[in-house]
């Protein structure tokens, strides 16, 4: 991704051009940075044959530097208990300063346009992702040694490869750390790529005052996470010991949904969904409520399915409260589909599809972001899935684990709560559960294996699995001819 001992180039405008000359030269500087980048990328691909180009660097052309920026790419289980550094090192720099302070980036194969304000990225890295195999590939490039290169007709060459062994990640997650003075690029790159929910830390956000990114990567595959009955990061995050689960699947951190949730309740509230204030009888379509306490809505699905973002909890605690789906539509494959910022509280009432035997659990779906903490307590009813995963942890700085307001007996370090007469049927995806009683009503069941179950909606896309790492350092040679 970023190299190693790696090359910066910093080109100098000569006189002062304004206008629309000054708009061309730009434009051609863009145009040879863009080539340049390829040429370099091309010939990591070409063993030792030389790639040439004419280089546009105006009148003082450009010389090379080490050390612009640092990377560091690392492994991490899902207990936080193992950390393992995979490669580390300098990033160079290939950069054009123009009169008006604009600057034109090459970086680790990547071409940023900068203006002090704003940054766009030109030209993306050449970082590979292989769906079938779940790998993902980082080119790092380095240059051989320092030196001005001038404007006109260069040469590029590989001199040196060496390639890391593959690195197995699997239930790991892959961190990726840039420090840089084009932090901002880098950044953009990566959630447009993989997703809001890839940042840990934004450049120049909170303390970070030094332009660093660090991004995050590598979850288990969502579209499997109602594969058990129970899906934790570890057996450990569960007490229960009357035993009452029976189909768990401890070791599997799937993805927060926390800016996928955020972002579908603020375009849901600004959008075309229908706003509700909790009670009534609906169709398929799209529904906005800025909280759910003791509902009464009830949704027919025959023709079609429906989405609903709560922009604050759902609480039931009264007996004629509840969110049920009349009609499961043709074949039962209708579905009603809950996004919570909140918290989801009941302790009488129900949530369950009242559709005789046509409606399954994956009938309602309720997804929670990573604070979201759940209550079951006294004897409310729920038949259904809960996707609330987290990777937070009640020990980390900062977090206070999963609080619920007006929960008396429930403990916040367990982000699911078990008291009392539950009746409760379906799987669950959290980050860990307590429960108090003996809870003879819950059943642990996973969707019908022909259930299609998807918890992404269109354009909210998360970051993709990976499985493999792949890490190739190549040494390139650049020089005029």
């Amino acid at each position: 991704m970023v190299a190693a001992g790696s090359l910066g180039i910093f080109l100098i405008a000569g006189d002062a051009i304004t206008g629309a000359e000054q708009q061309s030269e730009q434009e051609r500087i863009e145009q040879a940075f863009v080539e340049l980048s390829n040429s370099i990328s091309s010939s990591s691909g070409s063993g030792d044959v030389s790639e040439s180009m004419e280089l546009h660097a105006g009148d003082r052309g450009a010389i090379a530097h080490h050390d612009s920026a640092t990377y560091e790419i690392w492994t991490q289980n899902y207990n936080k208990t193992d950390n393992n550094t995979v490669a580390n090192g300098s990033i160079g720099t290939i950069e054009y300063v123009g009169e008006d302070g604009t600057k034109i980036a090459y970086e680790g194969g990547a071409v940023f346009h900068e203006t002090g304000v704003r940054t766009r990225v030109l030209s993306s890295p050449p970082i590979d992702y292989e769906h079938e195999t779940s790998t993902l590939s980082f080119p790092v490039f380095g240059l051989t040694e320092d030196k001005t290169i001038n404007s006109g007709d260069i040469t590029i060459k590989q001199t040196n490869v060496d390639r890391e062994p593959t690195t197995y990640i699997q239930n790991d997650h892959v961190f990726v750390e840039i420090k840089s003075e084009y932090c901002r690029g880098w950044q953009q790159y990566f959630t447009e790529e993989a997703g809001d929910t890839t940042l840990q830390e934004s450049c120049y956000g909170g303390e970070n005052e030094d332009g660093t990114v660090k991004v995050r990567l590598g979850y288990d595959d969502i579209s499997n996470a109602f594969s058990s009955g129970v899906a934790v990061p570890s057996e450990d995050n569960i007490n229960d010991k009357k035993n009452t689960f029976d189909d768990i699947a401890s070791g599997k951190q799937y993805q927060p949904m926390d800016e996928t949730i955020l972002q579908l309740t603020d375009d849901f509230k600004n959008g075309s969904a229908e706003h509700i204030d909790g009670t009534g009888v609906y169709t398929e379509g799209d529904y906005y409520a800025e909280e759910l306490i003791n509902p009464n809505l009830e949704f027919n699905l025959s023709d079609g399915d429906a989405v609903l973002a709560v922009d604050g909890d759902v609480r039931i605690d009264d007996n004629s409260g509840g969110i049920s789906v009349s009609d499961c539509g043709p074949d039962g494959e209708g579905q009603l589909k809950i996004y919570v910022e909140g918290d989801l509280v009941m302790s009488k009432g129900e949530i369950q599809p009242n559709c005789g035997g046509d409606g399954g659990i994956e009938t309602i779906q309720v997804y929670g972001m990573s604070t979201t903490g759940i209550d079951f307590h006294s004897n409310p009813t729920f038949n259904g899935l809960i996707y609330a995963a987290s990777d937070k942890d009640p020990a980390d700085d900062g977090f206070d684990g999963w609080p619920v307001e007006g929960s008396k007996k429930r403990n916040d370090n367990y982000q699911l709560n078990f008291q009392g007469a539950n009746e409760f049927k379906g799987s669950v995806v959290v980050h860990s559960i307590n429960t108090d009683s003996n809870l003879n009503g819950v059943d642990d069941v996973t969707p019908e294996d022909d259930a299609v179950i998807e918890p992404i909606p269109d354009g909210y896309a998360p970051a993709p699995q990976l499985t493999y790492l792949n890490l190739a350092e190549h040494e390139i040679e650049v020089k005029n001819n």
